[in-house]
């Protein structure tokens, strides 16, 4: 099973409850908006936990290759986080690992040389050929950069991740197992990217 919680910075209530004294800690060297941030997306981490693992407090976690954090013990389900403005996104798998990307979606600078330079051919001219190609771009670039937060690669890696919307296939010299869920709701591009088959998909808003 695969669960995704989508939600605004200012929608969301900290449960401090879930949340262990260390989190709370770590937190209190933020400020502002990044203080904010890392509380919600730790609580709704916790709160997914609870309600799907049955787990009360959010487990200890530390930062492996890339900066992408996992629990300390892997017996755990593994987890991603991504933010896009003031939206934040969870995404914890049952049964793999799991990359997550969001973007909100908004006007690029130069988009289509952007696409030129890092998306292969193919997908450049799919995205031509769409009646929106900024929504397109997002797409791809969304898919992209789940597949290589689910296996821990910098973005700097983004042209080797090659991606068939058509066939609904993804491909990377890093990995050989790809899975993936996309969608957008109301002005946010949301992929997740799983090693395993996507038996059971929830998004929660």
């Amino acid at each position: 099973m695969l669960i995704v919680q989508l939600a605004h910075l200012d929608t969301v209530e900290v449960n401090y409850s879930l949340l262990s004294p260390q989190v709370i800690d770590d937190a209190e060297l933020l400020k502002g908006t990044r203080k904010k941030q890392f509380l919600v997306c730790r609580s709704m981490l916790a709160s997914l936990l609870k309600q799907y693992c049955q787990i009360d407090t959010l487990p200890s976690m530390i930062v492996g290759d890339n900066g992408r954090p996992r629990f300390l013990d892997n017996h755990f389900p593994d987890f991603n986080i991504s933010h896009s403005q003031d939206w934040m996104a969870v995404a914890i798998s049952l049964n793999g690992q799991v990359g997550l990307d969001i973007e909100v979606a908004r006007q690029r600078k130069n988009y289509l040389n952007v696409a030129e330079s890092i998306f292969a051919n193919d997908e450049y001219q799919w995205m031509l050929k769409q009646r929106d190609t900024l929504t397109a771009f997002w797409q791809l670039w969304t898919l992209k950069e789940s597949a290589l937060k689910l296996y821990a690669k910098g973005v700097w890696q983004m042209k080797s991740v090659k991606v068939d919307v058509a066939n609904q296939l993804i491909s990377a010299p890093f990995g050989q197992d790809f899975y993936y869920q996309y969608q957008q709701v109301a002005s946010v591009h949301l992929a997740v990217n799983q090693n395993k088959p996507i038996k059971k998909f929830i998004l929660q808003t």
